[in-house]
């Protein structure tokens, strides 16, 4: 579905106006639907309606509190890799039985917050860490429930930088040791070893490397379970694709769910998905103003008040996100165009086309499909602001993070 169309010659979301906005708010700016996450929530939840199952949000998608509030009251659960995403989903009242930590670079602090606040799972990426977390659940006289996430060797077809699935990536436990750390799970006697968790990788458009890792979870699981049933949990991560560029979701979420159900014994076992962009992807746009546009010979650049700091992903991964004006334009000029921002770097670079809308200076630009990993991701590269944040509500629009002033950049840092 598309939450962010033209009526009227007007770029709108929900019933809002985004030239409206921009009136009252400076940009840049990033501004969401709230519908949309509830939508898309619901269309995954209706794919698995007759599995056992969790739904936890990857919280790194984007983790402003009013968002995991929205998610929070249509049911969703969450996955995180920090204390920080931890505690802002506690702020949002998901329940601790909902939230699975994951991450290979738990600190001990971290994990001994997890287990104080009784989560329902750590995902546990090493045998150090394992030992670790045994140490500390002994400290402090509580048993911890723990998911094995294991390597399977197995990439998902991705951009190198979010491939997550094979023994060259950090993530994860080869198979022959995960069958030796429950053989032997008894050790780990403040430790309640009962899941199996994997994560191949992000935007992962066809359900081939799925059936792989399924099959050769599944031959695990029956080996572990062969004389009594171990492993109670089973984490299968997320990582299905969306179209940035054609605004479709495209993955075949239907197929993979009957898969899901055909590849493992869901009566015996409670699924756990962890879906992040999914949900998020489409229901954010950052908008942003034309400062000057010039031209070098047969090349032409649009630049933008938006940079790199607000919209990490073009510059880290290749990444197309559609920009369109905010009041329509017709007319487009055939000539090499590069969107770019104000920061000093040669990457900071929104699109490149060869044609664009014959835009303005002063023109306002609405960059599409930002709501996954555009604000979770920024910085302050530049010294620049973290801007404000808005969601939208049908008819209302309200402010959901403020924008950044120079003193709450620099309010940490001593002067010496």
């Amino acid at each position: 579905m598309k939450y962010f169309d033209y009526i009227d010659e007007d770029l709108r979301s929900e019933e809002v106006s985004i030239k409206d906005i921009a009136k009252n708010i400076p940009t840049p700016f990033y501004c969401y639907s709230a519908n949309a996450f509830k939508n898309n929530f619901n269309v995954l939840k209706n794919a698995f309606k007759d599995l056992e199952l969790k739904i936890c949000y990857a919280t790194k998608s984007n983790s402003n509190l009013s968002i995991l509030n929205i998610l929070q009251k249509e049911g969703a659960g969450v996955d995180v890799v920090s204390a920080g995403e931890l505690r802002k989903s506690l702020m949002a009242n998901i329940s601790p039985q909902d939230i699975v930590f994951s991450g290979v670079g738990k600190t001990y602090e971290e994990i001994e917050y997890a287990i104080s606040n009784n989560i329902f799972q750590i995902n546990v990426e090493s045998v150090s860490e394992l030992s670790a977390i045994n140490k500390i659940a002994h400290k402090l006289n509580l048993v911890q429930q723990i998911g094995i996430r294991l390597n399977p060797d197995i990439a998902g077809k991705t951009h190198k930088n979010i491939s997550t699935g094979s023994l060259s990536d950090k993530f994860g436990i080869p198979f022959d040791e995960v069958e030796e750390i429950f053989l032997n799970r008894e050790i780990f006697s403040n430790l309640n070893i009962v899941g199996i968790a994997f994560h191949i990788g992000s935007q992962i458009h066809d359900i081939e490397p799925f059936q792989a890792v399924f099959k050769k979870t599944n031959e695990l699981l029956k080996k572990i379970n062969k004389n009594e049933q171990v492993i109670k949990v089973l984490d299968i991560g997320g990582g299905y694709g969306v179209d940035y560029e054609n605004n479709n979701e495209e993955f075949p979420i239907l197929e993979y769910a009957d898969l899901v159900k055909s590849s493992f014994d869901t009566n015996e076992l409670t699924i756990v998905i962890e879906p992040g962009r999914y949900l998020s992807w489409n229901t954010g746009a950052l908008i942003t103003k034309v400062l000057y546009i010039k031209k070098h010979g047969n090349k032409k650049f649009i630049i933008t008040d938006s940079g790199m700091n607000d919209l990490m992903r073009p510059a880290l991964y290749d990444s197309y996100h559609k920009i369109v004006p905010v009041s329509k334009i017709k007319n487009t000029e055939k000539i090499p165009t590069d969107i770019v921002g104000p920061i000093c770097e040669s990457t900071d670079k929104l699109l490149s086309t060869s044609e664009f809308y014959d835009v303005k200076e002063g023109d306002l630009l609405a960059i599409l499909n930002s709501g996954a990993y555009g604000s979770s991701m920024s910085s302050n590269y530049n010294v620049r602001p973290l801007i404000e944040e808005i969601l939208i509500d049908k008819d209302t629009f309200s402010t959901i993070r403020k924008r950044q002033s120079f003193e709450d950049i620099i309010v940490q840092e001593i002067e010496l």
